[in-house]
């Protein structure tokens, strides 16, 4: 009897031991990479996902991949570049890598030795490097509109191509500021953050509605003008930089310093898990904040590096990128939990209605919104014809953020709308069932 109780006792703080162990970030290093395959695992840099694999790319120029979720990483850059590995992206089932190398001929910061763009139809077991439009020049970032791939160069603006790595063309029109870093979209808009130039100026960010071909300058409200990082949440769009991150509630027009709870402003990288945000800093590692940047909460629980420089979100996982080939990993729903467990009993500061996410979905969505009191919530969605066809909310409810689903699998392809209604408060947004 004393054996079993011994056993008993045994399993409990084996069960305590391994709960308390499981939620917190944990550490993973890349092994080093074989002989001739550019300079051991520096900082991780640069990640990406196709929902299957997780590419990193790290200073000092190597490409690991894992196909199991992060547990095991091969290096992958057989034939490629040793320069640093600044931007990673898939879109349309290619693999595109960014590298920034060595400055050569004489311009500023626009071409490096071994520095380009190499792309990969077969998940990287081949690579290509594009040719002569982007050969030697300096990549900084990645974004994607349907079958277009832009990269943000340095000194050359921003390149797109269409038919999947190929050829590449230069669309500035308007971009008075070629030192490119950041990119980002929301919808068709297509975002760019530029560092300092030559002469270590900036001119902050620019937003184009025709996929690159003309750009406007929108830096309303923006103190330092050189941007590490753009992300966005539709309607919301986000900005970080040496100041901390700003946020957009016009889709870029104008910009407003959101800091409160950041104990450093020198911002690396921003990703969203919908609706939450989380921001890697340099020196004080990783913060959250589950009410549009309004405020942050740090999340960093066993995380020993406070320098991170990238993020990936991959199945019920995120990645985060450190130095010494570091890249640190926890489930998803943690982060969301513990964000939510610091906030439980704040109040939230306004009534707010956010976009339903996914959009366009198929066939189910979901709709947050925010109650900074209690009171009767009227929730209902209707058809593009004013047909209310579904109440999700005809009640009383609590402070707070709560988030209901809506099953469109009865219903037609189209768009629809979902009003609320807190007493004096009312709000429409329109959403898009795609089947």
């Amino acid at each position: 009897m004393k054996r079993t109780h011994f056993i008993l006792i045994q399993l409990g703080a084996l069960v305590v031991f391994s709960t308390a162990a499981f939620c917190q970030w944990t550490k993973t290093v890349l092994p080093d990479p074989p002989y001739g395959h550019g300079a051991l695992p520096g900082r991780v840099i640069s990640m990406a996902t196709d929902g299957t694999n997780i590419y990193a790319g790290t200073l000092g120029g190597n490409v690991y991949a894992s196909g199991d979720n992060g547990n095991s990483w091969t290096c992958i850059d057989s034939g490629m570049t040793t320069s640093d590995i600044t931007a990673l992206i898939v879109a349309n089932k290619v693999v595109y890598v960014g590298a920034y190398g060595n400055i050569s001929n004489g311009t500023y910061g626009m071409h490096g030795k071994g520095s380009g763009v190499y792309f990969s139809q077969d998940q990287g077991a081949s690579w290509q490097k594009a040719g002569t439009s982007l050969a030697d020049t300096n990549i900084y970032a990645f974004a994607n509109i349907d079958s277009a791939v832009f990269a943000a160069t340095w000194g050359g603006g921003v390149y797109v191509t269409t038919d999947k790595g190929m050829s590449w063309a230069q669309v500035n029109n308007g971009l008075s500021d070629l030192f490119v870093r950041a990119l980002g979209v929301m919808g068709s808009r297509l975002y760019a953050g530029t560092g300092p130039d030559e002469f270590g100026q900036s001119a902050g960010v620019f937003l184009s509605d025709t996929r690159g071909e003309n750009w406007t300058q929108s830096n309303t409200g923006i103190g330092n003008l050189s941007v590490t990082t753009v992300a966005t949440d539709s309607p919301y769009v986000y900005m970080g930089n040496t100041e901390g991150v700003y946020k957009s509630i016009d889709g870029g027009y104008s910009w407003t310093l959101s800091n409160t709870g950041l104990t450093t402003t020198y911002v690396n990288t921003l990703v969203v898990i919908h609706p939450h945000l989380l921001v890697g800093t340099s020196g004080q590692g990783i913060f959250a904040s589950m009410n549009n940047g309004t405020s942050w909460t740090e999340v960093d629980t066993g995380l020993t590096d406070g320098y991170i420089y990238c993020f990936a979100l991959n199945g019920s996982k995120i990645f985060a990128g450190a130095a010494n080939g570091e890249i640190w990993t926890r489930p998803i729903n943690e982060v969301v939990t513990d964000v939510k467990s610091k906030w439980q009993s704040e109040v939230a500061n306004s009534f707010t209605l956010f976009q339903n996410y996914p959009n366009p979905f198929n066939p189910s969505t979901s709709i947050i919104y925010q109650l900074s009191t209690k009171g009767f919530v009227s929730l209902k969605v209707y058809d593009a014809l004013g047909r209310v066809v579904a109440t999700l909310v005809n009640g009383e409810q609590s402070i707070g953020t709560h988030s209901i689903k809506f099953d469109g699998s009865k219903f037609s392809s189209g768009t629809y709308f979902y009003r609320i209604k807190i007493g004096d408060y009312v709000s429409t947004r329109k959403m898009v069932l795609l089947k």
